[in-house]
């Protein structure tokens, strides 16, 4: 009972937009990140993020994953703050992690994140926007600075690369280090398994 006594009308909306996002027709590369986008109280396994962060590689699913990201950052309600969170930490993983045109894409959009400094939704006395102003100036300021989105890239990487031989598969490409393919300034991952087709 106490379930029905919590309910309010942002929490039953929140959960018709889970099930819509689970009933509809859809790519396995948006079933990722509408898994990662839910509303539900945890995060995304590092390997789901990974496999997104790989998906950015190829030009149309770079195009999903994107559009999917920007719509869920930029929802207009307060009450689905957990989603605009959860946004807010895949753009931060395929910023480390995805193609270096996500960083492109993520500065194109700094416009937004740092509207969302202003971000507030209060459940009762508990501050649920902190989470999202937070993330968002932690962005801004990492997608201002070249040097330090180079070694997160870097570390992101080595990290990969660490537990690849653990019997997880390294993404192709991603970390192969070779510089000057790339038409982007070289953040410190190439491009290599990018595709345009």
């Amino acid at each position: 009972m106490d379930f029905i006594k919590d309910l309010n009308i942002d929490k039953v909306r929140n959960l018709a937009e889970d099930a819509f996002n689970q009933a509809k027709p859809k790519t396995d590369v948006e079933a990722r990140v509408y898994e990662v986008l839910s509303h539900k109280n945890w995060g995304a396994s590092s390997t789901l993020m990974n496999e997104i962060a790989q998906d950015t590689f190829d030009y149309e699913r770079f195009l999903i994953v994107t559009k999917l990201m920007w719509e869920a950052i930029e929802t207009p309600r307060p009450a689905a703050w957990r989603v605009i969170f959860k946004g807010l930490t895949l753009l931060e993983h395929l910023v480390k992690n995805g193609s270096e045109r996500c960083v492109d894409d993520a500065r194109n959009h700094s416009h937004l994140l740092r509207s969302l400094d202003r971000f507030n939704y209060y459940e009762g006395t508990v501050d649920r926007g902190l989470g999202v102003r937070e993330k968002s100036k932690q962005l801004v300021e990492m997608l201002g600075d070249d040097e330090r989105i180079r070694e997160e890239r870097m570390k992101a990487r080595q990290l990969k690369q660490k537990f690849a031989g653990r019997g997880t598969t390294a993404t192709s490409g991603a970390g192969s280090g070779a510089g000057g393919a790339s038409r982007y300034a070289g953040y410190g991952n190439s491009d290599a398994g990018w595709s345009t087709s």
